[in-house]
């Protein structure tokens, strides 16, 4: 895991939010004291929706503090305009309409989010998805990771290539999920890291915004496991016709030693006289 690129990402948005919160002070402090009203109020949007973007768990309480500091100023630049100050008032009031109804819908997202992230990391079988125009990685969990030896961090954002070889299984695979509302089933020959190719039966659905969330599971080791019963039922029915063909041959030995028996029995009731090996004697 890159922990460094996620520091500077994290970075990159304290910097973007604190340049917007500042210009928007700025800004109001130069339009109050040159007595412009009309503008300004709008910058205060910006920074409310970076922090729901960003930080939704702390939009609403950036929110009211914000929209705090903007009445402040509005109360310390225009005391003699009681206008200003009502218009101040209902500008307020709207910042806090924004930014309650938008953080309260970015941690529903989230929270959504975090629900399917564990219903990933849980199932039992491998789920990856990936974007149909660019076929690119969308999501992967980290069984499906493991599955084909790689880490999770690995395959995100990758071209689906890297672990699927054949270009035109690829094609039939999404020519099948374009053609069928049902969820598309396919056999397919998936690459792990190291080059072994496993089959996997992929199951596969498109989602509106035309994410394919595929279910991976991996039927090498029941292939293997029903080509080892195959050769045992062959070797099982081998052993069965050999040992037929012995009991037959044992058979017909045993019906010929009794036919003889009874053919010496016959003669030694007739008085015919044998010798030693049962043969009559002439």
């Amino acid at each position: 895991m890159d922990i460094s690129g996620y520091v500077t990402n994290d970075l990159i948005e304290l910097f973007i939010v604190t340049a917007a919160v500042i210009g928007a002070i700025l800004s109001s402090i130069f339009s109050l004291s040159h007595g412009i009203f009309e503008v300004f109020p709008f910058l205060y949007i910006l920074p409310i929706i970076l922090v729901v973007y960003f930080y939704p768990e702390y939009g609403k309480l950036f929110t009211l503090c914000i929209s705090l500091i903007y009445m402040g100023l509005v109360w310390f630049f225009s005391q003699s305009y009681t206008i200003q100050i009502i218009i101040a008032a209902a500008w307020f009031a709207v910042f806090i309409i924004i930014g309650v109804v938008a953080s309260s819908y970015a941690n529903r997202l989230r929270d959504e989010e975090k629900k399917i992230k564990k219903i990933l990391d849980t199932a039992q079988d491998g789920i990856f998805c990936f974007e149909l125009r660019s076929n690119r990685l969308h999501e992967i969990n980290s069984r499906c990771a493991r599955m084909l030896k790689y880490e999770r961090e690995e395959l995100l954002g990758k071209d689906l290539s890297q672990i699927w070889w054949s270009e035109t299984e690829r094609a039939d695979f999404v020519s099948c999920i374009r053609e069928r509302q049902s969820p598309c089933k396919k056999e397919v020959l998936l690459v792990a890291k190291d080059g072994t190719p496993h089959n996997y039966l992929i199951s596969a659905i498109l989602t509106t915004n035309h994410i394919v969330i595929c279910s991976a599971i991996d039927t090498t080791l029941q292939k293997k496991a029903n080509e080892d019963i195959r050769q045992a039922f062959e070797e099982l029915e081998q052993q069965v016709r050999e040992r037929t063909a012995h009991l037959e041959k044992s058979n017909k030995q045993l019906r010929a030693e009794i036919e003889e028996h009874r053919r010496i029995e016959s003669a030694i009731l007739n008085g015919e006289p044998q010798n030693h090996k049962g043969e009559r004697r002439t």
